[in-house]
């Protein structure tokens, strides 16, 4: 194959770039390749310069570089590379021959390449040099961030003649590529807001892989780039990397609109080399920036720790921590949560920005949302843009706020405030949009927490202890004042001193009387209020201090507090009500738990001292009451010191004892007996005096006989004095005679008694026996010969005719009514279902018998009862219908009979007139003993009898009955 022309255009190359375009495109037409890439060496790396055709995917510049360093040729598969100088040629699918032809066009192809690379080197050295210089003398080592972008994008439009350049700084880096924030530019019309963002394809070249993206209109229309730089509309524009110390900074971009512009490899490398100059200069200008940042944050801080440190009291505290914060990093709110007793909810105490629906319903939880979590882990918590992080909300207003998408904030940052006892709370910091907080902007924030934390700490310190002191103050005015007087004035003090050290405006105590009345109410700052309204506090009382809400307090009054006051003067238990205290104030914000816990003191001191007086007062008139009594008893009561002598002798002792010894205060007990009872006076004075427990022996003095019980009083266990009690046993002699004759009468008329009742239990039992004899001989003999004697006249009538037949009818008709009423007799008397099919039965015949519509119903398991109750549970209740036929005047009755476990259980009830008590005693007394007679029918059955009855209302009869 013959050696092929050498192209010119080789040799007139102005970039590396174009050379290799060129020389791939002659050498895949004269080797006939499926492709063709060009390789050079550029910056000491081997890179790709040019390529043309299809099928370069299978190579990855391993063969090229293989080749390159061997300097020869290389193939393998369907790749064969031909190197030359500095670069190497590279075939897919190429003619060998071809290849080999080519490969004597190699020295040609060196000289070429060499050439292009030192005119590329003279002419960018130059200008690059040039431009750059430009540049360093613009800035003159400023460290101005601002002033170093503005002044980077207006060299790089001049440098290369364009209209237009920007400098963007990232704020942004992820696997989505990245955003930039606020962007300096030079030639725009507008400002760019919002940014500008680099998709991840272009971040990558740019970062990644430090390259220079070219964008051409007529080259790149229709490509993703181009849909990116739609709305900047260039001509051509080239986008350099910004990057210092390895770490991505931001871009630079130059574009120009004209039509028909270009950009050489020329103005690649310039842009390149500005990016690079300008990457010093800007992360020269951040660390100053940032060094700056961080001791003006120092100073801040310092200023802010002073600040918070000058003052000891938690809510000054609070608002001048809210107030720096929101200096400090520039929030558009800011609040300071406190964890409230039950460790689960935060509630926000002092807020600055934020709005009022939002500090009264966000009741956060913790473990929920930013500063839930920030409490929970006790580490700061942060939200670059919370509508996209899906940290959720602390509470169900703010998670509905999200939901609707209504939440005004975006950067959230979540700090713990921690002390000693605990964690106190978290301080919170909002920003509308999106977080513009760094790393050491976040690190400065946990300082700052804990410069808060610590002046939390302090002030709660302070505060607790003031409140001590005052409590303690409080609580030994209120004490002495009430231990020394409780008139009106001095209870109107008390209610005073107790108001202003719960910090309210007003305030009353109000107590009640040993019958729970209200008897006295001192008050502060107020009108006494009337009976209704203590009425309407008494009834809001818990067991300890509540708060209470507009509603339930007194006119006027925001907010208010109550507590009981408890003790037991009465000896009624701990429990037992004294009164109240109460106390408001104009102000909505509910008490606090200090002031709650403060109120319970106070309450329970004024109890205490309520109490004390209450018991030293029902001391005085339990003595006097005990005195009476001692005064009135019967017995002789004498108390003596521990020697013996008489200190006290109650008017029976007196009486008994003076005629017989003389006067007893001032004389010896031991001395009073008959020698013949002495000794065992003395043995039972010896016992009470060195055991616990009392002594008891009897004594004679005189005619009288005594039973005398000793008890000492004692104190810290020895005895003080020693109180005898005496009794005359002679009186107790003849009491027990008189009870032995009672007791002998009350058996003989119990025995009495019980012989009545068997008699009415044998009687009843004769009568239903004579009664059951009767009904049979009515039965089977009276009623038999009228059926026979009715049976003949029958005959004889048919043997009869006219007037005589007529008479013989009377007489049959007469005999058959006879025989009726003799059956209805006998069946009164004993019906003979009660005997053959039971009570139940007998009790339906019954109800059918009665002149009142009655009915019968049953409930529980039917059995068969005994006879005896069977028969007795069926008298009662036809004498109860009986009653109700003569005297209810009732339109119906009910018969109920209820099997029960035991027992049974019936109930006649009837809907006519009723009576009264009166009414039945009234009835009685003139002879109608119906509910005598049942009531005594039921009691000899063992059972008991209930009657209910109103006049107009019907009666109800009950028999409950065991078996």
């Amino acid at each position: 194959m013959t050696l092929p022309p050498f192209p010119s255009e080789l040799s007139a190359a102005l970039t590396v770039r174009a050379f290799g375009r060129a020389l791939a495109e002659f050498a895949c037409k004269t080797v006939r390749a499926h492709g063709v890439q060009v390789w050079a060496v550029v910056g000491g790396s081997l890179v790709a310069v040019g390529e043309e055709g299809r099928g370069l995917g299978l190579s990855d510049g391993t063969v090229a570089a293989r080749a390159l360093a061997q300097g020869q040729p290389v193939a393998e598969g369907m790749l064969a590379c031909l190197p030359f100088g500095g670069g190497v040629l590279e075939f897919v699918g190429a003619d060998p021959e071809g290849v080999e032809a080519l490969s004597g066009l190699t020295p040609l192809l060196t000289l070429a390449l060499e050439g292009v690379q030192a005119r590329e080197v003279r002419r960018g050295r130059g200008r690059v040099a040039e431009t750059v210089e430009q540049l360093v003398r613009r800035l003159g080592g400023s460290l101005n961030l601002p002033e170093v972008l503005t002044a980077t994008a207006e060299s790089a439009a001049l440098a290369l003649g364009f209209g237009r350049a920007f400098v963007g700084l990232f704020s942004e880096v992820g696997e989505a590529g990245a955003r930039t924030g606020e962007v300096f530019t030079h030639g725009f019309d507008e400002a760019f807001t919002g940014g500008i963002a680099v998709g991840p394809v272009s971040f990558g070249q740019l970062v990644e892989r430090g390259e220079v993206i070219l964008y051409e209109r007529t080259r790149d229309a229709g490509t993703p780039l181009a849909a990116g730089l739609a709305e900047l509309d260039p001509e051509v524009a080239l986008i350099a990397p910004l990057s210092a110390r390895g770490r991505p900074l931001g871009v630079l971009y130059v574009d120009s609109r004209s039509p028909g512009a270009r950009a050489s490899e020329d103005d690649t490398w310039l842009v390149l080399a500005l990016a690079e100059q300008a990457s010093l200069a800007i992360d020269n200008a951040r660390l100053y920036s940032t060094e700056t940042r961080k001791r003006e944050a120092a100073e801040a801080l310092r200023e802010a720790g002073a600040a918070l440190a000058g003052s000891l009291h938690l809510r000054d505290t609070l608002s001048r921590l809210l107030e720096r914060a929101t200096a400090l990093f520039g929030t558009d709110a800011a609040g300071v949560y406190e964890l409230q007793p039950d460790g689960r909810t935060l509630t926000i105490r002092n807020a600055v920005g934020l709005p009022n629906d939002y500090v009264l319903r966000v009741r956060a939880k913790v473990g929920a949302g930013v500063t839930g979590r920030a409490v929970e882990r006790r580490e700061i918590v942060v939200a670059h843009d919370l509508t996209r992080e899906h940290l959720g909300g602390g509470s169900r207003y703010t998670r509905q706020l999200l939901a609707q998408g209504r939440y005004p904030y975006r950067g959230v940052v979540g700090l713990p405030l921690g002390t000693r006892a605990g964690v106190f709370g978290a301080l919170t910091l909002y920003w509308k949009d999106p977080l513009p907080l760094g790393e050491d902007d976040l690190a400065l924030t946990e300082v700052f927490a804990a410069q808060a934390s610590l002046a939390i700490e302090n002030a709660r310190l302070y505060e607790e202890e003031l409140r001590r002191e005052r409590e303690a103050a409080v609580l030994l005015n209120v004490g002495r004042l009430l231990g020394e007087d409780q008139s009106d004035p001095a209870l109107a003090e008390a209610a005073r001193l107790a108001t202003l050290a719960l910090n309210a405006g007003r305030g009353l105590i109000a107590l009640m009387g040993e019958d729970g009345q209200m008897t006295r109410c001192a008050t502060f700052n107020l009108h006494a209020p009337g009976p209704s309204e203590l009425a309407s506090l008494l009834a809001q009382l818990g067991r300890g201090p509540r708060p209470l809400t507009r509603r339930h307090a007194l006119p006027v009054a925001g907010s208010a507090l109550i507590v009981p006051l408890r003790g037991d003067p009465g000896g009624d238990g701990p429990d037992h009500l004294l009164g109240f205290l109460y106390a408001d104030d104009p102000g909505t914000e509910a008490p606090s738990d200090r002031v709650l816990g403060l109120a319970r003191s106070v309450a329970d001191q004024m109890a205490l001292t309520l109490t004390r007086e209450r018991l030293l007062s029902a001391l005085a008139r339990q003595e006097a009451r005990y005195r009476q009594l001692a005064e009135g008893a019967h017995d002789l009561i004498l108390s003596a010191d521990p020697a013996g002598t008489i200190t006290y002798a109650n008017p029976a002792a007196t009486r008994l004892l003076e005629p017989l010894t003389g006067p007893l205060i001032g004389a010896n007990l031991l001395t009073l007996p008959t020698p013949a009872t002495r000794g065992a006076l003395h043995a039972a004075w010896d016992a009470v005096n060195t055991h616990a427990a009392g002594g008891r022996t009897e004594i004679e003095i005189g005619p009288y006989r005594l039973e005398v019980r000793l008890s000492a009083m004692r104190q810290a266990g020895v005895p003080q004095s020693v109180l005898a009690v005496a009794r005359d046993l002679s009186e107790l002699q003849t009491l027990a005679a008189e009870i032995q004759r009672r007791g002998q009468a009350l058996e003989a008329a119990t025995s009495r008694q019980s012989e009545l009742r068997s008699y009415l239990t044998l009687f009843t039992q004769a009568q239903e026996e004579e009664r059951r004899r009767i009904s049979r001989e009515l039965h089977d003999d009276t009623a038999q010969v009228l059926i026979a004697t009715s049976r003949r006249v029958a005959r004889l009538a048919r043997d009869l005719d006219g007037p005589q037949r007529a008479r013989a009818d009377d007489i049959l008709g007469d005999l058959n009514a006879a025989i009726e009423s003799v059956r209805r007799f006998a069946r009164n008397l004993r019906p003979s279902v009660l005997d053959d099919l039971g009570l139940l039965p007998a009790l339906e015949w019954l109800a059918g018998q009665a002149q009142t519509e009655t009915r019968l119903e049953v409930s529980g398991s039917e059995r068969r009862l005994a006879p005896a109750l069977e028969l007795t549970v069926f008298r009662l209740a036809q004498e109860a219908l009986t009653n109700v036929d003569k005297h209810a005047r009732a339109r119906s009755a009910a018969i109920r009979v209820a099997f029960e476990e035991g027992g049974v259980r019936v109930a006649i009830t009837d809907d006519g007139q009723g009576f009264t008590t009166d009414q039945a005693q009234a009835r009685a007394q003139a002879g109608h003993l119906g509910l005598i007679g049942l009531r005594e029918r039921v009691t000899l059955a063992g059972g008991e009898l209930g009657v209910e009855s109103e006049p107009g209302r019907g009666t109800r009869l009950t028999f409950t009955l065991p078996g």
